[in-house]
């Protein structure tokens, strides 16, 4: 028989992991460009920085406000800013190409998906580039941090509907809660 305090245990170590993103995607393909969960971190990473700081470059003045009115699926709701991503480093002012990344920014600062121009079915709207799920490397991780997600993910383990987003603060919050109840 199973005990309270190993279920108890087990779910705060599935919290933490999480929170740390241990589980999330490896990879997203916007049209012809693919980029590593690395080079999503970064560009995430970038825009959050910016953001928080209250600065914006570029003619088009990124971060700015997704306002979505494609009503593409993401896993969490805003409000979203969107962020560049570039294939080699990333935007600092020149041309944004088609591809970004979207984050959220209530409380923390969360990745939540990737869309681009390639391919969208009207004139300067974005559809969502698809993601690869698979274990990321912590070391890599910036501020996005991710969990899988069932809405969109099929059996080839990729998915169109946007990473989920867990920021740490939920992981830490959710452990405070449950430290108190495993009793040894």
């Amino acid at each position: 028989m199973v005990n309270l305090t190993s279920i108890l245990t087990t779910a705060l170590l599935i919290a933490v992991a999480a929170a740390q993103g241990t589980v999330s995607i490896s990879s997203v393909a916007c049209g012809n460009n693919k980029y590593t969960r690395k080079q999503i971190d970064e560009a995430t990473g970038e825009g959050c920085r910016l953001f928080a700081a209250g600065q914006q470059i570029g003619n088009n003045n990124y971060p700015h406000q997704f306002n979505n009115r494609e009503a593409l699926v993401f896993a969490t709701s805003g409000p979203y800013q969107e962020f560049p991503i570039l294939t080699s480093g990333n935007y600092t002012g020149r041309s944004p190409g088609p591809d970004r990344v979207v984050f959220r920014t209530r409380g923390s600062c969360d990745y939540v998906g990737a869309m681009t121009h390639t391919n969208a079915p009207t004139n300067n709207g974005f559809v969502l580039c698809t993601e690869a799920k698979g274990a990321s490397n912590p070391s890599t991780s910036s501020s996005a941090t991710n969990t899988p997600t069932s809405s969109g993910a099929g059996a080839s383990g990729t998915s169109q509907s946007g990473a989920a987003s867990w920021g740490v603060s939920q992981g830490l919050w959710l452990g405070a809660l449950l430290a108190p109840l495993v009793v040894t």
